[in-house]
């Protein structure tokens, strides 16, 4: 890891890169500001000039977290309607590469932190409610185009997909690292297009 380098804002995603890194391999409750900054080889004092407290790096590294997978899949959602709409933002989120593999182990970190904590809870609504909101942007074109009945109900199959989707990648960066890219985008489009068309 290096030091934190460039503008104020390079440096702070510097920051935040060390942080996600951390937090994705030893858990949120061994990250600290000094380990942080001992990793980039810096002081303490260094990390407080971009981030005053543990808990405000801690909150700019989730939801950038969170940013950069809503992107994505965000970016996955255009082109024509249709099922391959649906599954090209579903493979956009799920952990298929090493990059998306930390972001998932390091929501996870977090899912625990808000146990306790009604704030954060009501943060992990919020984003639950964007991602819902995402699926059923996608899902609902499908009306269109036959694939779903006209009277489906779009809200309900939305809540569905995302929840599956959490589901899948919780399971492959917990309790099955070596599940590969392909399998996951193969049992994915099995089960979505159950989900989906029923």
């Amino acid at each position: 890891m290096s030091r934190p380098r460039g503008d104020h804002r390079a440096r702070r995603e510097a920051i935040a890169d060390t942080a996600a890194q951390l937090i994705a391999t030893r858990g949120l409750d061994q990250v600290t500001l000094r380990s942080v900054a001992a990793a980039l080889g810096v002081t303490t004092g260094v990390l407080t000039h971009y981030f005053p407290s543990k808990d405000a790096l801690l909150r700019h590294t989730k939801n950038r977290a969170f940013d950069r997978s809503f992107a994505r899949a965000s970016a996955a959602a255009v082109g024509p309607p249709g099922m391959e709409r649906v599954h090209a933002v579903v493979a956009a989120v799920l952990p298929l590469d090493a990059e998306r593999r930390q972001l998932w182990r390091l929501l996870v970190a977090f899912y625990g932190s808000a146990v306790g904590s009604p704030a954060r809870r009501r943060g992990q609504e919020r984003r639950m409610n964007r991602w819902y909101a995402l699926y059923r942007e996608a899902v609902a074109p499908l009306r269109e185009t036959g694939e779903i009945p006209g009277d489906a109900d779009v809200a309900r199959i939305g809540t569905a997909l995302a929840l599956f989707v959490e589901g899948l990648a919780i399971h492959v960066v917990m309790t099955s690292p070596t599940a590969s890219a392909e399998w996951q985008e193969s049992f994915a489009r099995e089960q979505v297009r159950r989900l989906v068309t029923g």
